[in-house]
């Protein structure tokens, strides 16, 4: 492992040194997240403060091709945070472009803003088809019986009843008070109650019983609708990792591959 990280170590120097002007700094991106992590990983420990902001800075961009924008933010973030001002070295070309990226992704909309758009614009359809078939009603002279209920409204039944069970309420408190720790009773009441309401889940996506632990517990808690920082939370994982494993449980579960969230779409249709 120490051999690898200073082979790591070489090639960032390298690439350092190759560097030099704004253009190439621009241009350093990675298609995978893997050696832009072991990268940071490696400067974070023995980097000079420049050294460090370049490699937060090309996990940053590495990121944003993988469309992949809270965790750009959080590094790009580190990018400053990494700056030492105060040195006559300091790169503040590289801090004046960082400053720039975080005010544009800032200003794209969330993924939040296009669901709350997407809800807003479903119930106005909903509201303008109630009122036509309304008006249909009362010219036909007589009411129609109800239309038998959508397979998502099923789904959303049985999410609710969830939600309100003693395993679920007890993961949503430890998510507002992340230093409680988690026992191995609140794991196995999670599992009983995901076994009860979703008795399929598990033979769908652990038919061989074969997958570990927190592997399954992040289908459960993908399946629950936890968030990732709050899945990152429960695990104690950083969120670069649980990035990685969702992304290894789509190929692993799936045999596909493709974006984590993709995963967490699959998850939440089962």
């Amino acid at each position: 492992m120490q051999k690898s990280l200073t082979i790591i170590g070489i090639f960032l120097c390298l690439v350092l040194q190759g560097c030099d002007d704004q253009q190439d700094q621009e241009d350093m991106m990675m298609t995978n997240d893997t050696l832009a992590v072991s990268l940071c990983d490696y400067f974070d420990g023995r980097g000079t403060p420049n050294e460090r902001m370049l490699a937060h800075y090309i996990l940053a961009r590495t990121y944003i091709d993988m469309d992949e924008i809270p965790l750009a933010l959080e590094e790009l973030q580190k990018v400053v945070a990494s700056a030492d001002t105060t040195a006559a070295d300091c790169d503040r070309r590289l801090l004046a472009r960082v400053h720039r990226q975080m005010n544009m992704l800032q200003e794209q909309p969330s993924e939040s803003s296009y669901l709350y758009l997407w809800l807003v614009l479903s119930g106005f359809f909903v509201l303008c088809i109630g009122s036509v078939l309304l008006l249909s009603k009362k010219r036909d002279g007589k009411e129609k019986a109800d239309l038998p209920q959508k397979d998502d409204s099923v789904e959303s039944s049985v999410y609710e009843k969830m939600t309100e069970t003693e395993a679920y309420l007890r993961f949503k408190d430890l998510s507002k008070h992340p230093q409680q720790s988690i026992t191995k009773e609140d794991w196995a009441s999670l599992e009983a109650m995901v076994d009860e309401y979703l008795p399929d889940f598990r033979k769908k996506v652990d038919p061989s019983h074969s997958m570990k632990d927190a592997d399954y517990r992040i289908c459960m808690l993908i399946r629950l609708r936890f968030s990732p920082s709050e899945i990152a939370v429960f695990l104690d994982i950083t969120l670069q990792n649980l990035y990685s494993r969702r992304k290894q449980l789509l190929s692993n579960v799936f045999h596909v591959t493709g974006k984590p969230q993709e995963f967490d779409q699959f998850i939440q249709e089962l």
